[in-house]
């Protein structure tokens, strides 16, 4: 929950008791830390539960509100970990400073999702600085999370200060995160009191001695919630003892002992009354009088708060407060062991209804199954999972799906869909089947109706794309979508998308494109980011496919960009979008924009996308690593990606990982271990492919053949990897998988070369960088290392010779690879005139022969379609090339093209 505030003195909290607990101490040596100047774009305070953190950050807005800074605290817990809803929080929060008047108890919208531009526009309309605070940081922690946090950060204004309160870093996502301006962490040992904070905590006991306390300090190691808990013990007569705990340090034994120590002190109505409230995470004085049946909601909150009994503001208005993390878990364990379990349901009934009263539902939900009353948790959800599925908020419906028996879920077919979305996608294969297997019994004892029947094959979709049998996917997706028409929306949309991604997988590339365009209006018109974002990720790998990778990418970026603007459910999705961008940046020798996006999103891929996302995510990876001198981190994470592969029966993932092992053994000369790794692969893949082997982004370029063929190269069997080659360049050729037949030709060229055919291999190249340079290939190139250098030379058009669009992306590939050549431009515009006038010298003949020879005719070809001999042939060739002052063929064919002669 979040809220917000201008500043104390014109909307002041209630003033604790002095003394009454350890926030009462002012934190002046991290204040002045927080307080640096230029002031901190990002702030960390890290810390166990019961370190002070959120007082110290509360203490920290106090200082930045005094100076007319304004306030938005959000609060995370356990559901805040889907990206919709951390974006509705955050929403919230800025919406209440430009309304300090809105209600923020009230619940929030599920129908309508908020989006990074709500948030970024909220906080344009503030004029003054802004101190955004996300506490409990480590409650939400989640792959969705993490992506649309990461997001946010990097679109914050400068005037936005973002302080993060957590019980340990959030992973190393959060170092990753490039705030220039500086960042200041205070880490648990800083968080810890020092002796003489200690000293001032127990000043009010005056009878307690210098070396008591000493030990004391000692004992806690300075632990907040520790010294609290001892505070307490002593205003209630209980005598500090030693030997009433061993060890020294912070234990939970020590917190449930000091707990247990300060409760059996309490007042029995009291005592009960903190049993009772413990049971909700949150308070509210509405719900506290529901709660005891008794008015003065808002008096017992603020008397149990003053007598430091461990209950804080969960925001800044204090509308909702909680016990302390470690106080309600001993409060909660005791409950259970005082009262029968009948009665803690029956509190939980209570609970849940008034929650649901009030507009609370997820908090009804979880309160309802608390109470066992699975009926009625199935029917709120059935009321919102709609609106959750479409916000991606697939780890919440699992978790509710896994807590209701089957029978609750199949009450509700919306439900079932959902779950079986949510369990499909994260990957709980057995309980996706297990639910798709008994509503289709349930379908067929009722004579289900045409509808219901499309819903179930559309859950079916999603759960063979999750697995990865795109065989059956294409079937499934052409039957689903029989049983559905344009009104059908999205769940048409979706039967078209499955269709498609099988067609790209064939090759057939136009029936691709036009399902994605039935497709587009269909999702557009539903907002559904999942299908928008897939059928963007299938219209890539179309383009990559046919070898536009400048286009894949550009479109690729908008549509990135548009799932991070336009729609918090698009962060899951968009994680499939992400995988293809980053191949394609690497591609084009972007390495630093693809890291960035395998940073935001890596993890996020691996957990919830199709298995060819991911593949293609950790291969990109894989090399980036291996290009910048990390071999042992690319053979982690291609040794990863082979165990989600195992741990997932994803056989495709395992194909993939043994080619790019190999092909990493290869490129570094160890021909033995990548010999092993090719055992490996099956045939199919090894060898020519079967005639109907479906073909995706991760494994055209490498698994499917080109592994093999580059290491019976580097084995010195050039006749067995051209034989290999053969036959799939023309199939390739034929399909116009251009990309492939890249690959496929730079391989072949590499082989002819190390054959000693320089000179055909110098035509292949040609052929290769006039496919490259239509797309904006890079890296492909670059990839193969000297051999593909050295043949990139050898295509260099001669000195002087003003370039034409294939020579000049060459020269982009020499530079990229180090081997720039610097040419005057003035120099080369007179060398260039005097090209002009060489082939201004060649007679009619030789102008002919000299376009046969760029055709990439032999010499026996030519003195056949002359009606010479090959002698002849031969003369009129040292005569073309004395003329043109070059020495090979495919100098050649560069000035051939350059001067109009061929295409």
């Amino acid at each position: 929950m979040s809220a917000s505030r201008k500043s104390p003195s014109k909307d002041p909290a209630p003033a604790p008791e002095a003394g009454a607990n350890w926030r009462s101490i002012v934190r002046h040596r991290l204040l002045d830390r927080l307080s640096a100047e230029p002031r901190p774009r990002l702030i960390v305070v890290q810390g166990p539960a019961g370190y002070g953190k959120t007082s110290l950050l509360r203490q920290h807005c106090e200082r930045r509100a005094a100076r007319g800074e304004r306030i938005a605290w959000v609060r995370m817990d356990a559901q805040s970990g889907d990206a919709a809803h951390f974006l509705r929080l955050l929403c919230d929060a800025v919406a209440a400073l430009a309304a300090p008047r809105r209600r923020s108890s009230g619940a929030p919208s599920i129908e309508r999702p908020a989006t990074l531009q709500d948030l970024l526009r909220g906080l344009s309309q503030i004029e003054e600085p802004v101190v955004l605070v996300v506490d409990n940081f480590e409650t939400a922690a989640s792959a969705p999370f993490e992506a649309v946090f990461a997001q946010v950060v990097r679109s914050l204004p400068m005037s936005v200060q973002l302080c993060v309160g957590t019980r340990v870093l959030p992973t190393a996502r959060l170092a990753r995160l490039q705030i220039r301006e500086g960042t200041v962490v205070i880490a648990n040992e800083e968080l810890c009191f020092r002796p003489s904070e200690t000293i001032e905590f127990f000043r009010e006991f005056a009878a307690l001695r210098p070396e008591e306390i000493a030990e004391i300090h000692e004992r806690t190691d300075g632990w907040p919630a520790a010294l609290q808990a001892f505070r307490l013990c002593l205003r209630r007569g209980a005598r500090f003892r030693a030997e009433a705990y061993a060890g020294k340090g912070v234990t939970r034994e020590l917190m449930d002992f000091l707990s247990a120590e300060m409760f059996d002190n309490l007042a029995p109505a009291l005592g009960t009354l903190l049993l009772e409230l413990a049971i909700p995470e949150k308070l509210s004085p509405a719900l506290v009088e529901h709660i005891t049946g008794e008015p003065r909601g808002a008096e017992r909150l603020a008397e149990i708060e003053r007598s430091g009994l461990f209950l804080a503001q969960a925001d800044l208005e204090g509308t909702w407060l909680r016990f302390h993390n470690l106080f309600r878990q001993f409060l909660l364990t005791r409950a259970a062991s005082l009262f029968p379990a009948e009665e803690l349901r029956r509190r939980h009934r209570r609970i849940a209804q008034w929650f649901a009263d009030n507009g609370w539902r997820e908090e009804a939900i979880q309160h309802w199954l608390q109470a066992g009353e699975t009926e009625r948790a199935a029917e709120i959800l059935a009321g919102i999972v709609d609106a959750l599925v479409a916000q991606e908020r697939l780890g919440l419906i699992e978790t509710y799906a896994d807590r209701m028996p089957t029978e609750a879920l199949m009450g509700h077919p919306n439900l079932v869909h959902a779950a079986i979305i949510a369990y499909g996608f994260r990957r709980a294969f057995d309980k996706a089947e297990r639910l798709l297997h008994g509503y289709a019994a349930v379908l067929d004892q009722t004579r289900a109706n045409r509808a219901a029947r499309a819903l179930h094959g559309v859950s079916r979709l999603f759960v063979l794309a999750a697995q990865d049998r795109m065989e059956e996917l294409g079937v499934q997706g052409a039957e689903t979508a029989r049983l559905l028409t344009d009104q059908s929306g999205w769940h048409y949309g979706v039967a078209l998308n499955a269709r498609a991604i099988h067609e790209v997988g064939r090759g057939a590339f136009e029936e691709a494109r036009a399902l994605m365009v039935r497709a587009r209006p269909l999702h557009d018109r539903d907002h559904h980011a999942f299908g928008q974002t897939y059928r963007d990720a299938i219209a890539s790998m179309t383009l990559s496919a046919q070898g536009r990778v400048g286009d894949a990418v550009q479109g690729l970026a908008d549509a990135l960009r548009r799932s991070e603007q336009s729609s918090a459910g698009g962060v899951s999705a968009g994680a499939v979008v992400a995988a293809y961008l980053a191949s394609g940046l690497y591609e084009q020798n972007r390495v630093a924009e693809a890291e960035r996006v395998i940073g935001d999103y890596g993890q996020l891929v691996e957990q919830q996308t199709i298995a060819d996302a991911v593949a293609t995510m950790d291969i990109t990876r894989a090399r980036i690593a291996h290009l910048q001198g990390r071999r042992g981190e690319a053979e982690e994470t291609l040794e990863r990606l082979l165990y989600l592969g195992y741990r997932h029966s994803l056989d495709r993932l395992v194909i993939y990982a043994h080619a790019e092992l190999a092909r990493l053994a290869t490129l570094e000369g160890d021909l033995g271990q990548a010999e092993r790794w090719l055992r490996e692969l099956p045939a199919a893949f090894r060898d020519e492919p079967r005639e109907n082997l479906l073909m995706f982004h991760a494994g055209e370029n490498e698994a499917c053949t080109v592994t093999h063929a580059r290491w019976l190269i580097r084995s010195d069997r050039h006749a067995e990897a051209r034989s290999l080659l053969g036959g799939e360049i023309r199939r390739a050729a034929v399909a116009r998988r251009r990309r492939r037949e890249l690959q496929l030709r730079l391989l072949d060229a590499i082989a002819l070369r190390a054959g000693g055919k320089v000179k055909l291999a110098g035509r292949v190249m040609l052929e290769a960088l006039e496919i490259g340079a239509g797309g904006g290939f890079v890296r492909s190139f670059l990839d193969e290392g000297a051999p593909a250098v050295a043949l990139m030379k050898q295509a260099r058009a001669p000195s002087g010779v003003r370039p034409d669009a294939v020579q000049a992306y060459l020269e982009t590939l020499l530079v990229a690879a180090g081997e720039a050549q610097d040419a005057p431009a003035a120099a080369t515009e007179s060398r260039d005139e005097a090209l002009e006038q060489l082939m201004a010298s060649l007679t009619d003949r030789e102008r002919n022969l000299l376009r046969f020879v760029s055709a990439g005719l032999s010499n026996r070809d030519l003195a056949e379609r002359l009606s010479v001999s090959t002698n002849t042939v031969k003369w009129h060739l040292r005569n073309i090339f004395e003329k043109l002052h070059i020495k090979n063929r495919v100098q050649a064919i560069t000035l051939a093209r350059r001067f109009g002669l061929i295409d």
